[in-house]
């Protein structure tokens, strides 16, 4: 496949989304350009929760997430102060608390790192 993202976001994904409701998998996307099968009740956000318990943090007030992608939304709403980058997509802008002027390849991450207390 080329690297048309509006066909896949409009002819491949809807196509995908409905083979795998029948198969309890989950489309994301990460890219542009790529789209991500996950088994259902998969995601960073959950991986992260079980992160955090088992190290004892309380993601609702000591968590802070960076993102910039739709596989990051559920992370990003998880944690006390979701960060979107600069250059994030509209679904992941939407699931943080704060979005960063600076892109991820412009030291966004780094930067909101600082900005929230990590020196």
């Amino acid at each position: 496949m080329d690297n048309d993202a509006e066909m896949l976001k409009t002819v491949v994904r809807p196509k995908l989304e409905k083979l795998a409701e029948k198969h309890g998998v989950i489309v994301t996307q990460a890219l542009p350009t790529m789209l991500e099968l996950l088994p259902a009740g998969c995601s960073k956000a959950v991986g992260v929760q079980k992160l955090c318990d088992a190290l004892g943090i309380d993601a609702e007030t000591e968590l802070l997430a960076l993102g910039d992608a739709e596989n990051d939304a559920e992370m990003l709403s998880l944690a006390s102060i979701g960060v979107a980058v600069g250059n994030a997509c509209p679904v992941a802008r939407s699931a943080s608390d704060f979005i960063m002027t600076e892109r991820n390849d412009e030291g966004g991450a780094g930067l909101a790192m600082e900005q929230f207390g990590f020196d």
